[in-house]
């Protein structure tokens, strides 16, 4: 009985600029831990004896990547002459002219699916691995229709990159219906674009996204990893498809909500960071603490001097601070001076707000408003 068995990775985004960070340190060393990464998956596919890798496009950032990083990629793929590699470029690494797809020496177990190539056969497997890759940084139309129905007679993969059964109306990266892919008769389709997982979705329940093996923002919190499947030709009519989720990832992204009706001082938030954080306490992870609720009239909270306090017990901290001055705004309103109409007009706007972040701003600009109106002077830290 034939069979296929494969490592399934997708978004890894090599030499990503890692901007958000804020820190040239932070940065740089988030760039190592996706290599490190890199390299993990490339340990994997040799321990779990795959015959093939699937990579759903994004393993670089065009913009960014420096030739030295795509001489050390090639240089891993070249270590696993067994293992057969195939990409399909993304939007963040497509196949344009001056693309390292187009234009370096890959290894010779290397096979780049694109508009030049759109299917490989693997004779010794009795399988088709088919792919078309962006061949721009968007494409708003979708790129399976040059895609050939399969042969029933083999197994049959096809590497895509882009969104399923979405309707962007700004957004559109090759967009897909899962109908549409169930016609063309794969065996599984190996999908990328998304950074968190989707599993088993589409009609024939064959659509898999592993997501990023590792995690490359705060929306992007949870486990990260790549799919290690196996294809078994049972007949033309049927093919037994196993899929499992492995973990990979270095750090994870921790969004944490301390919330207070009385925020009193900047260390009474420092304990509460510390002691709400206790399980998340880990020098490998990325924080986004969120402060809500009320401070005591006169206190501003100082952000970046919490988070240098906490720095140490994490790899990356940032603080939002989304408080709001404990004034007593049901008094004020009632007031007959400018105070009172001041926060009259103010709550009309709020109550118009269209979303929690707008409703905010307006509620930080009404504590303003009235710090001035009281001190003739606003500090704002």
């Amino acid at each position: 009985m034939d069979s296929l068995k494969f490592l399934h990775f997708s978004d890894i985004h090599l030499d990503a600029p890692f901007g958000s960070l804020g820190s040239k340190h932070a940065a740089e060393q988030r760039r190592r831990d996706l290599i490190d990464i890199f390299d993990r998956i490339i340990y994997l596919a040799k321990k779990e004896a795959v015959d093939i890798i699937l990579i759903s496009g994004d393993l670089y950032e065009h913009e960014y990547v420096r030739k030295s990083t795509i001489h050390y990629i090639n240089k891993k793929f070249g270590e696993i002459p067994e293992i057969k590699v195939f990409i399909v470029p993304g939007n963040h690494d497509p196949y344009i002219p001056n693309s390292y797809y187009r234009n370096f020496e890959w290894s010779k177990n290397v096979y780049i699916l694109s508009e030049d190539r759109q299917k490989v056969f693997l004779k010794e497997h009795n399988a088709c691995v088919y792919g078309v890759g962006f061949a721009n940084f968007h494409e708003e139309k979708s790129l399976i229709n040059t895609i050939e129905p399969a042969d029933p007679k083999h197994i049959n993969i096809l590497l895509v990159h882009g969104t399923v059964d979405l309707n962007f109306k700004k957004s559109r990266y090759n967009p897909m219906a899962s109908s549409e892919l169930a016609l063309l008769g794969m065996d599984y389709i190996a999908l990328g674009h998304f950074h968190n997982s989707l599993r088993g979705i589409g009609k024939g329940g064959n659509i898999y996204n592993p997501g990023s093996p590792e995690p490359l923002g705060f929306d992007e919190e949870g486990e990260h990893g790549v799919f290690i499947g196996k294809i078994d030709f049972v007949s033309e009519r049927e093919r037994k498809l196993d899929v499992r989720f492995e973990k990979t990832y270095k750090r994870q992204y921790k969004s944490l909500e301390i919330k207070s009706d009385c925020f009193e001082s900047d260390n009474q938030i420092i304990d509460m960071i510390f002691r709400e954080a206790r399980e998340d306490q880990n020098r490998e992870n990325l924080m986004h603490i969120i402060l809500r609720g009320y401070t005591v009239p006169g206190y501003r909270i100082n952000a970046a001097d919490i988070a240098d306090a906490i720095g140490n017990s994490f790899f990356y901290v940032v603080i939002s601070d989304e408080t709001v001055n404990q004034y007593n705004y049901d008094e004020l309103v009632n007031e007959p001076g400018i105070k009172g109409l001041f926060v009259r007009k103010m709550f009309s706007l709020i109550n118009k707000a269209e979303s929690e972040k707008e409703r905010h701003l307006l509620m930080k600009s009404m504590q303003y408003g009235i710090e001035a109106l009281e001190q003739g002077k606003v500090e704002v830290l």
